[in-house]
C-alpha cells in the first residue's frame, strides 16, 4: 500500500504544480459545464409537469420547484465521475505520457485521439448508468458519501489501472496486475473519486507511477 500513497500524493503533485496542471483545468471546465448543462436540461423536462395553481396547489408547485433545485445539485454530483471520466478518456493518454517522459519509462504505447475518446465512454458510459441507478441512495445522510466514493473509488481505480496498463503489457497482464493488486488499485480510485472534475488527470500520473514501482 506504501506504492499506492506514494503514487497518490505523485498524481495530485502532477496535477496542481505539475506538468498535468494545464491539462486538468481544461479537463474541470469542459466536465463541469456539461455536468451542470446535462442536469439542468433534465430538470428542466421535469418543471413543466408541476402543476400550477391557487391555493395548496400553488403551495405544491413551490415545494416542487424547491425540490428540483435540490435535484439538479443531487443529480449533478450523481453525473460529475462519469462526465469527467468521457471527457478526460481524451487526455488520459496525454497526461500518462507526459508522466512516462518525466519518470523516463520507456517503450509504452500511445493511443490515438480517437481511440482515447473510445476509453473514456467505455469508462464513464457504465459509470454513468450505475449512478443513476444509485441516485435514491444519494438523497440518504451519510450512505450517500459511502456509496458515492466507495461505487466511484473502485469503478475508477478498476478502470484507470486498465487504461494505464496496456500502453506498457498485454491486456491479460493488466487484469491479472489489477486483480494482484486490488486494495492499491482501489485506494488509487478511492483518492480520485474525491477530486472527480480532476480523477482521469491525477488517475493517469498515480496509476503510471504505481505500475511503474509494481511490475
Amino acid at each position: 500500500m506504501t506504492n499506492a500513497f506514494a503514487a497518490i500524493l505523485g498524481g495530485l503533485k502532477d496535477v496542481i504544480f505539475g506538468r498535468l496542471t494545464w491539462l486538468a483545468l481544461l479537463n474541470l471546465v469542459v466536465a463541469l459545464t456539461l455536468t451542470i448543462g446535462t442536469a439542468t436540461a433534465i430538470i428542466r423536462f421535469v418543471i413543466p409537469m408541476i402543476p400550477d395553481g391557487a391555493g395548496w396547489l400553488g403551495y405544491l408547485s413551490t415545494a416542487g420547484e424547491v425540490a428540483a433545485s435540490i435535484a439538479i445539485a443531487v443529480l449533478a454530483i450523481a453525473l460529475s465521475p462519469a462526465i469527467s471520466m468521457i471527457v478526460g478518456g481524451v487526455l488520459f493518454d496525454v497526461a500518462a505520457e507526459r508522466v512516462e517522459k518525466k519518470l523516463g519509462i520507456t517503450g509504452a504505447q500511445g493511443v490515438p485521439l480517437h481511440q482515447g475518446l473510445l476509453n473514456g465512454l467505455r469508462i464513464g458510459i457504465p459509470a454513468l448508468i450505475v449512478n443513476l441507478i444509485v441516485l435514491p441512495l444519494y438523497l440518504i445522510p451519510v450512505v450517500n458519501a459511502l456509496v458515492f466514493y466507495g461505487l466511484n473509488g473502485f469503478l475508477m481505480g478498476r478502470e484507470y489501472l486498465t487504461q494505464t496498463a496496456v500502453r506498457r503489457m498485454a491486456f491479460s497482464d493488466a487484469i491479472a496486475l489489477r486483480k494482484r493488486k486490488g486494495l492499491s488499485v482501489f485506494l488509487i480510485g478511492l483518492a480520485c473519486s474525491f477530486v472527480p472534475f480532476f480523477a482521469p488527470l491525477v488517475g493517469a500520473s498515480a496509476m503510471t507511477r504505481f505500475i511503474n514501482t509494481s511490475r
